[in-house]
C-alpha cells in the first residue's frame, strides 16, 4: 500500500501592509486558512513574509498566533525578508514556538526538526539580513535516516545563472539539486512557480494577497514515496 503525505504551503501574506485595510487582510487570511484546511493536509508550511514588516502591530501578531493555535495540524514557518530577524523583529517580540502546534525555524545556519506524528523532518533557515551573502538553501543537511519524509523551506530569489548572484538571498538551481528533500517550499516570488530540477521539486506558492502571478495563490502537494510530488496551485 502506498504511503502518502499531503501538505499545504503558502508565503508572502504581508499582514499589516500599510496600503491595505487591516480588516481586509484579516478576512483574506481567515479565508486562506479555511480553504487550506478544506484540503485536509497533514502539515502546513509558511515560507516567510507572513507580516509585511517588523512594524506589525502587537494586536495583529497575537491575532495570528491565536489563529495558528486553533489549527489541528502542525505548522512550520520561517521568516522572510520583510519580517526578518533584525533588531525589533516580530519574532523577537513574540515567540511563535510557544504556540503548541507551531515550529518556527530561526537559526541563520539552519534548523532541523522532526515531527514524529507524521514522520516528517523539516529544515529551514532564518533570515537576519537580506543580502547577497545569505543563501537560503545552502548547506541543506542530508536526509535524516529516521524520517519517512523530508521537506525544506527557503525564502529568496531564484537565479537561473550565476551572473546574478549579487542579488539578495539568491537561490541557484544547484542549491535546489543539493537538497535531498521530497519537497522544497519557497517564498519571496509573488507568482506561483513549480521549479522541477533534476532531483528535487521546489515550488514558489505565490502570494495569497497579491494577484501579480495571475491570481492570489497557495499550494497543496501530495507526496508519495518513490514518485515526484503531485503539486497543485490553487487560486483564492
Amino acid at each position: 500500500m502506498e504511503q502518502n503525505l499531503r501538505l499545504a504551503h503558502f508565503s508572502d501574506v504581508h499582514l499589516d501592509k500599510d496600503t491595505v485595510s487591516s480588516d481586509l487582510m484579516r478576512n483574506t487570511f481567515d479565508n486562506l486558512l479555511k480553504e487550506v484546511l478544506a484540503h485536509n493536509p497533514s502539515l502546513l508550511l509558511i515560507a516567510g513574509d507572513l507580516f509585511d514588516s517588523n512594524e506589525a502591530s502587537d494586536d495583529t501578531i497575537k491575532w495570528v498566533m491565536e489563529k495558528l493555535s486553533n489549527l489541528f495540524i502542525p505548522v512550520v514557518m520561517i521568516p522572510g525578508n520583510h519580517d526578518c530577524l533584525e533588531e525589533g523583529s516580530v519574532y523577537y517580540r513574540y515567540d511563535f514556538n510557544l504556540v503548541p502546534n507551531v515550529d518556527f525555524l530561526f537559526q541563520e545556519d539552519g534548523s532541523l526538526i522532526y515531527i514524529a506524528s507524521i514522520e516528517v523532518s523539516v529544515w529551514g533557515k532564518g533570515i537576519k539580513k537580506h543580502d547577497k551573502s545569505f543563501r537560503p538553501l545552502k548547506h541543506c543537511p542530508a536526509r535524516p535516516k529516521n524520517s519517512k519524509w523530508y521537506v525544506g523551506l527557503g525564502h529568496g530569489l531564484f537565479i537561473d545563472d550565476e551572473s546574478q548572484v549579487h542579488r539578495a538571498s539568491p537561490i541557484l538551481i544547484e542549491d535546489i539539486d543539493n537538497c535531498d528533500c521530497d519537497y522544497l517550499a519557497l517564498g519571496h516570488h509573488h507568482a506561483a512557480v513549480n521549479l522541477q530540477s533534476a532531483s528535487t521539486t521546489a515550488v514558489y506558492s505565490g502570494s495569497p494577497t497579491d494577484d501579480i502571478g495571475g491570481g492570489a495563490t497557495y499550494v497543496v502537494a501530495d507526496l508519495t514515496q518513490y514518485k515526484k510530488p503531485d503539486v497543485k496551485i490553487f487560486t483564492l
